[in-house]
């Protein structure tokens, strides 16, 4: 009876997710100018995109008259919906996304920076806005191959407003997938015969395929060896290293074991990929062959100027070499990879800007606003988003000088970090206005070091108004006062809800989504964390906890009052390691920090994940961050009241576990 009970609270909570999903559509609008940057005489992409998580019907969009460009064409690039079920723990669970796009072809007439105005289009009744672009027009063409493909978009790379890339979109085939497993067991069975057939030394028609000879300075006598392999030896502090460690091999490994990973002190990392099993492939070195295969692949980041070191990656591995009758005795071996000095030069003073705070790469800077009118005393949401090549974690809000009448309330952040490089980070900033007319909504400076350029870079948004009307009647007193808001002025990196949306007349919900929300998750997490919250009822607690937690706080005090910030940063993580690791029931700390926080059960997961990766990021960044970077910073976040923050998490930790 208790199970048939148990089934129904998740069906009651998956019928009304779904009719939240169904009813409580949102609609989304965004502009993108491809490129940016153009010659006279050369043609921009105007896309308008709307998206749904339902269907809709739209007005189609009036096409702006913009001073300087020639309209070439206007096209209707039609409507677009896709469905998915996915079915996780024996849950099923239908996600939908419906998308139209209105492409608007202009040609460069006369240069300048040229304005394109805001866009509006009807949506189920519901009018939406895009905020104003800008667009730079030189004399000469400027030849950037970009031109000539379509926006010049980075695959993998989730666009302004839109959630991340579906993983599956470019899945192949059934058939595909039949002959690649089919693929792989000849390989096998050919390696276990002795002989080496790995694909990358086939061509796509079975004809042998000529193989790259490299020069490496290795014991080609060992039975196997491990490559340290960087796309560069000498960057700027914040500029991205790549870094591959190769595991090279003439015979059959059988078994493998990680050793010891690199400790990349002095790095921010970023994994892009830490394979689950090895994938070997045909190469030669020193004329002879070889089969190599990826161990694992990091973005590195490094945090101040002078040599840094990549330290050792060790395996340990049972091998057996091949002989002339078959294959040999197997062996247990221990490697290393060298260990790779690397030079890292300063960031230059000269010239440096006041907005610069840390970004190292190319980035772009976008804005988005949901309309120009509002009602006085009501939030407005206005999202900043930087994205681009390098680290955008990095990046901090610029300051803005905000006019009279317009406060700041809340700032939110968002942000993530791709395989190819790519990275994003995404403010929403919560705006109250306190009176009627017109307020400009501020242009919003920000500078970031090119090191391929060796210069600052700066970019600005456009400047642009909005429209503040009355006040709301009738709201029961619901609208938002500021003596009444804690103000929030550093933004706090979290996963986003879905922001949902009712048809006008229907019902608040900006006012009430996310009580709606809360009300609709509180239900389905019952059922999810009642069962484990029972089975770790019995989970012993160590007496010597609390003691440890005791002590790291002290030596924390003591680093802060002699303005030990690397102590301080170094000691604060160890701490943090130390309360992940009890809350992951491990008993040492020496993995990972991303394998540490997936160990934790689910409940401590969705209660502490969030404030020990917030936690962690920044008084990692403390620690290890170049004396310029870390004074803005403390500025922005002062060290006090992130240390308060770290003591309330342990405390609370601490009396969860005992």
């Amino acid at each position: 009876m208790i199970r048939i009970g148990r089934l129904k609270l998740e069906f009651i909570a998956l019928m009304i997710l779904f009719y939240a999903h169904v009813v409580f559509a949102s609609e989304s609008l965004k502009v993108e100018v491809q490129p940016d940057s153009v010659g006279v005489g050369e043609t921009v992409q105007i896309i308008l995109t709307i998206q749904s998580t339902d269907d809709f019907e739209s007005s189609e969009p009036q096409v702006p008259d913009i001073s300087g460009m020639k309209l070439l064409q206007a096209q209707n690039g039609g409507q677009s919906s896709s469905t998915r079920m996915n079915i996780i723990n024996g849950k099923t669970e239908f996600m939908k996304s419906v998308q139209q796009q209105f492409i608007f072809i202009y040609q460069a007439v006369q240069s300048g920076v040229v304005t394109i105005p805001s866009m509006s289009v009807s949506v189920n009744g519901k009018t939406l806005t895009s905020a104003p672009q800008k667009i730079s027009i030189s004399k000469t063409a400027t030849q950037n191959p970009q031109n000539n493909r379509r926006g010049g978009s980075i695959p993998g790379r989730p666009q302004f407003g839109q959630p991340d890339p579906d993983p599956f979109s470019n899945e192949e085939d059934m058939f595909e997938q039949l002959m690649k497993q089919r693929e792989k067991m000849i390989e096998e069975m050919q390696r276990q015969m002795g002989i080496p057939q790995g694909r990358s030394g086939r061509s796509q028609f079975g004809q042998p395929q000529q193989l790259p000879n490299l020069k490496m300075d290795v014991n080609t006598n060992e039975a196997f060896f491990l490559v340290l392999d960087t796309d560069k030896t000498t960057a700027y502090e914040g500029e991205q290293i790549t870094a591959n460690w190769y595991l090279y091999t003439r015979g059959r490994v059988e078994s493998l074991d990680r050793a010891k990973f690199p400790d990349l002190k002095g790095f921010w990392k970023e994994i892009i990929e830490e394979v689950p099993a090895l994938n070997f492939e045909d190469v030669i070195v020193n004329n002879l062959p070889y089969q190599r295969a990826l161990l694992a692949s990091h973005a590195l980041f490094p945090i101040k100027a002078g040599v840094s070191a990549i330290d050792e990656f060790k395996i340990k591995a049972k091998v057996r070499l091949p002989t002339t009758f078959g294959w040999g005795q197997l062996n247990e071996y221990t490697k290393a990879s060298r260990r790779l000095p690397l030079k890292i030069l300063p960031l230059p003073v000269e010239d440096r800007p006041k907005s610069f705070s840390g970004a190292v790469g190319q980035f772009q800077i976008q804005t988005q606003i949901d309309g120009l009118q509002f009602p006085a005393q009501q939030p407005i949401s206005l999202k900043v988003r930087f994205e681009g090549q390098g680290n955008a974690k990095l990046i901090e809000l610029p300051g803005v000088d905000w006019p009279e009448g317009l406060e700041v309330y809340d700032t939110k952040s968002e942000s993530k970090f791709f395989k190819n490089g790519q990275s994003f980070k995404e403010f929403e900033i919560l705006l109250l206005a306190q009176k009627t007319g017109d307020i400009k909504i501020p242009q919003i400076n920000f500078s970031y070091f090119d090191p391929q350029l060796k210069k600052y870079v700066t970019k600005s948004t456009e400047e642009f108004s909005v429209k503040i009307t009355e006040a709301l009647k009738g709201n029961g007193g619901n609208s938002l006062k500021l003596n009444s808001i804690s103000k929030s002025a550093q933004p706090v990196e979290k996963n986003y809800l879905p922001v949902t949306e009712l048809k006008a007349g229907v019902l608040n919900w900006n006012q009430n989504r996310y009580y709606f929300l809360f009300l609709m998750t509180l239900v389905v997490m019952l059922s999810v964390v009642l069962k484990p919250l029972w089975m770790l009822r019995k989970i012993s607690f160590s007496p010597n906890l609390k003691f440890k937690v005791h002590e790291k706080l002290n030596q924390l005090e003591q680093a802060n009052k002699t303005k030990d910030f690397k102590r301080l940063g170094a000691e604060s993580v160890n701490l943090l390691y130390l309360l992940t690791a009890s809350l992951a029931q491990e008993k040492n700390s020496s993995e990972d920090w991303s394998a540490l926080i997936y160990k934790m059960p689910e409940n401590y997961r969705l209660t502490y994940e969030q404030k020990l990766n917030d936690l962690f990021d920044y008084f990692q960044t403390v620690g290890f961050a170049p004396e310029s970077m870390r004074e803005q910073i403390l500025n922005q976040r002062p060290m006090s009241q992130m240390l308060d923050e770290l003591r309330s998490t342990a405390g609370k930790i601490v009396s969860e576990l005992s």
